[in-house]
């Protein structure tokens, strides 16, 4: 049972910025690896030329024909980080995406019951995941990530596997797409003989390209039901390039607890992008900053 109270606690944790209610595990499942869709709130994975974006949806990858390799560093609440690895090959027909997340909660104190340091452990969760995405017809495109998922808190430690489907369809009207994507479904195994629940997420989008003055605008907007509760919420975000170098990127959340703003940039170079993504948090917690790295081949 103290073992099931730490994983509860943890995921109050990583809910303040995940907006969830802990009463489920492997919440690292909701944290966003690419600096470029965290800038807006979550969105923009249909134009990230990033190793990532197939984890915002897992047909993004179609969209955009690159090979590349990305390396990201998501530092945020009480000095817990996330390293990421993300590779992606895509011709516009098939695309093959893989990536590995560790997420770090550091050192923490292990008490007996009557609340003396008997020692410390150190937590930690991990996802290897899997994408191929296929061009179904000229205006239809799918894809699926797969998952190994691993948990570990002191001695114990769970194990699962789950999957996302993406879908995109390129609508009549010039330059807009319409979003679709059913995320962590799967199962896992117990810890200390306690059920694990994933947290599954169903989202509905538009995303819509514009040309102005030779600059390129995407707009995204998104529903988002969470499983864990009734609230219906939704997310907007907004990417602009200029003389195909420079990114600036700007999104807001709606009925989150704790999240609204984030924003961020990009600088193309050739083959080597730079991207950073801003998120403050309410409640005078810390705010949360992305790092990440693309390179294209």
């Amino acid at each position: 049972m103290k073992k099931i109270l730490v994983i509860i606690i943890l995921a109050l944790g990583i809910s303040v910025w995940a907006e969830v209610d802990g009463s489920r595990g492997f919440q690292m499942l909701r944290i966003l690896s690419d600096p470029a869709t965290a800038g807006q709130a979550g969105s923009g994975a249909v134009n990230s030329e990033s190793g990532f974006n197939y984890l915002d949806n897992a047909a993004a990858g179609l969209l955009t024909r690159v090979k590349a390799v990305s390396f990201s560093q998501n530092m945020w609440l009480f000095d817990t980080s996330m390293s990421n690895i993300g590779y992606r090959n895509s011709n516009g027909r098939k695309s093959f995406g893989f990536a590995i997340r560790y997420l770090d909660y550091g050192t923490i104190e292990n008490r007996n019951e009557q609340g003396i340091e008997i020692g410390e452990y150190h937590p930690m969760d991990m996802n290897i995941i899997f994408n191929f995405g296929y061009r179904l017809l000229s205006s239809h495109f799918l894809g699926v990530n797969l998952r190994g998922l691993y948990e570990k808190i002191d001695d114990s430690s769970a194990t699962g596997i789950s999957a996302d489907l993406g879908y995109i369809y390129l609508t009549p009207i010039q330059d807009l797409k319409l979003l679709a994507a059913l995320k962590n479904f799967g199962s896992t195994s117990k810890m200390d003989n306690e059920e694990i629940d994933l947290p599954f997420t169903a989202e509905l989008g538009l995303s819509k390209d514009l040309e102005l003055n030779g600059s390129r605008i995407t707009a995204e907007s998104r529903l988002i039901k969470d499983i864990d509760n009734d609230k219906l919420k939704a997310a907007i975000g907004a990417e602009a390039l200029f003389m195909e170098q420079i990114l600036l990127r700007a999104g807001y959340k709606f009925n989150y607890a704790l999240e609204s703003f984030s924003c961020g940039f990009g600088i193309r170079m050739k083959r080597f992008e730079f991207n950073y993504a801003y998120n403050p948090i309410n409640e005078d917690l810390d705010d949360v900053h992305y790092l990440g790295i693309n390179l294209k081949f």
